[in-house]
């Protein structure tokens, strides 16, 4: 098949081929043959394992797209990832050049992989850095334009009942792991071909998967995301459940840095309130959060819906009739309940992480049905809160090294909770996430120095209101958000979080507040394992704006 728009969609049955062609001028093959080098540049998505993606430029032997050297390979998760193919100068041609990709072999990601995608392509003429690189010019494909392969009442009804109520292959219907309606998939604009391919992976005969189709395209919703888009990923276009897009995802640190406060690093002064003028819901961030593809279980176990009597099938169903806040509540709790059952009784990690999932689908489109893509809207107050339930199945199955990629896959879902809840970004102090263990997940998933600091500032003014203020001076208390950026932040940084957080600390105490022993305990750990990395005369600037009830903490390093 010769491609027409991107991305190319190389999805169907092992041996599926997608063409494409990229024209060179003559003096850009000349460039790549005096630097002796060449490449081709690709950014694709859901390339999880070896031999399963191949390319071939010029009719030359294909080539592996997912060896580690390449850096287009994602086996924990598939999702979007770029790097760089080294091709051999002679190889290229002025005039048309072909490139060839190929779907290889199928991937049994428990419930399966249909193929991947190539989001953009270019030949590089030199070096990957300082090459000149000639793009893939196809145009984007419009879902606007999207109509129904057959739009008879007949064929939708087909469809949509193929698609809540049949299965060809014994696992359950569509609707099982997707919204009820299907409204995922034309939210985040599956195309046509995509939708057929994967209901033939189910065993859906072609008509079938035809009206399938069909009955997607007929849903009274207009596409919003895309498959490679991922949910809530924050940035300046978020919008609705949609994200930013996959090119919201910042490439550097320092990227970072700048987003957050305009500069390499933070201000020497920040006030303790700084982050309540934060929205990380419009904040990009380095972090990729999961497509949707990874929001969907991988599988779906009949003893879900009948353990603990049934809890799960009947707040599901509650739901569906009356979505309310207090319905998406005890949902969210059954799901909590089995996914623990689940834990306990067969120590399966990634069974809990599949029940989360399943909720998460449900709750996404609950949100959704219930405005959250109104401007005014986002998750009401406490909202269930799907994206660290998810994350904290992976968490927990990353501190018993169960499931590989665990920690980054923990931190990628619960950069979707700090983005989306409650409303868009901003807190009521009442949110569900655990900052201690948000930067253990951090600094474990080798996240840079920037966004680790922005997470203590955001975590420790976000654990120092409403009621959890009352834990200010215990162990408990933003004491314990200190260690990891005294560890892995620079220098300056270090001084600036301490001196932050010790002006705190003697407003604190001014007030009549009090320091128990285990609160001392956690100042002078963060202290021992970051004053090292400070020059006398910081260590005498931190130490002097420190009460002196925590003098003795800030003994280290003298």
């Amino acid at each position: 098949m010769k491609a027409t728009t991107l991305p190319l969609e190389v999805i169907g049955p092992p041996g599926t081929r997608v063409e494409a062609h990229i024209a060179l001028e003559a003096t850009d093959v000349l460039a790549a043959k005096s630097a002796g080098t060449a490449g081709l540049w690709l950014r694709v998505h859901n390339i999880l394992a070896p031999g399963s993606a191949e390319v071939s430029l010029n009719d030359a032997p294909f080539v592996d797209l997912a060896e580690a050297a390449h850096g287009l390979v994602r086996p924990y998760d598939g999702d979007v990832a770029a790097g760089v193919i080294p091709v051999e100068p002679r190889a290229l041609r002025a005039g048309d050049n072909r490139l060839v990709f190929r779907y290889t072999r199928q991937v049994e990601d428990v419930a399966g992989i249909s193929g991947f995608r190539v989001l953009d392509a270019a030949l590089v003429a030199g070096t990957p850095r300082d090459g000149k690189r000639i793009t893939l010019t196809l145009p984007a494909e419009d879902p606007s334009g999207w109509r129904p392969m057959d739009s008879s009442a007949e064929a939708i009804e087909r469809g949509r009942r193929a698609f809540q109520e049949l299965s060809r292959d014994g696992g359950p219907a569509c609707a099982r792991c997707h919204a009820d309606s299907g409204a995922d998939l034309q939210y985040y604009a599956f195309s046509t071909h995509s939708l057929v391919q994967r209901a033939r992976f189910h065993q859906f005969s072609q008509c079938e998967a035809e009206d399938l189709a069909s009955y997607i395209r007929s849903l009274p919703l207009l596409p919003q995301g895309r498959p490679v888009a991922p949910p809530f990923q924050p940035g300046p276009g978020n919008h609705g459940a949609a994200g930013a897009g996959a090119d919201a995802v910042l490439a550097q640190d320092s990227d970072f840095a700048r987003e957050a406060w305009g500069g390499g690093a933070p201000p020497e002064s920040l006030s303790w309130d700084w982050a309540a003028s934060v929205n990380p819901y419009q904040l990009p961030t380095r972090v990729a959060l999961p497509t949707w593809h990874r929001w969907l279980p991988r599988e779906l176990k009949d003893d879900w819906f009948t353990r603990l009597d049934g809890i799960l099938a009947r707040t599901e169903a509650e739901l569906a009739r009356t979505p309310t806040l207090e319905s998406a509540q005890a949902f969210m709790s059954a799901a909590l309940l089995v996914g623990k059952d689940v834990l306990r009784r067969e120590g399966d990690y990634q069974g809990k992480v599949e029940v989360l999932r399943f909720a998460a689908v449900k709750l996404w489109d609950w949100s959704r049905r219930t405005g959250f893509d109104r401007a005014d809207h986002g998750m009401p107050d406490l909202s269930p809160a799907y994206p660290y339930e998810v994350g904290f199945a992976f968490f927990e199955a990353a501190q018993a090294q169960a499931l590989p990629g665990a920690e980054r896959q923990t931190l990628a879902w619960w950069w979707a909770q700090l983005a989306t809840y409650p409303g868009r970004g901003f807190s009521t102090g009442r949110r569900p996430l655990n900052f201690k263990d948000v930067l253990a997940v951090a600094e474990a998933a080798g996240l840079e120095p920037s966004q680790l600091a922005f997470l203590h500032l955001f975590g420790s003014w976000e654990e120092s209101r409403g009621e959890l203020m009352r834990h200010w001076g215990t162990s408990d208390g933003p004491v314990r958000l200190l260690l990891v950026p005294m560890r892995g932040t620079p220098a300056s940084t270090r001084v600036t979080l301490m001196q932050r957080f010790l002006k705190r600390e003697k407003e604190f105490l001014a007030a009549g507040g009090t320091l128990d022993s285990g609160h001392h305990a956690r100042l002078a750990e963060a202290w021992g394992f970051g004053c090292e990395a400070l020059s006398v005369d910081q260590r005498a600037a931190v130490r002097a704006l420190a009460p002196p009830e925590v003098h003795g903490d800030l003994l280290g390093c003298p």
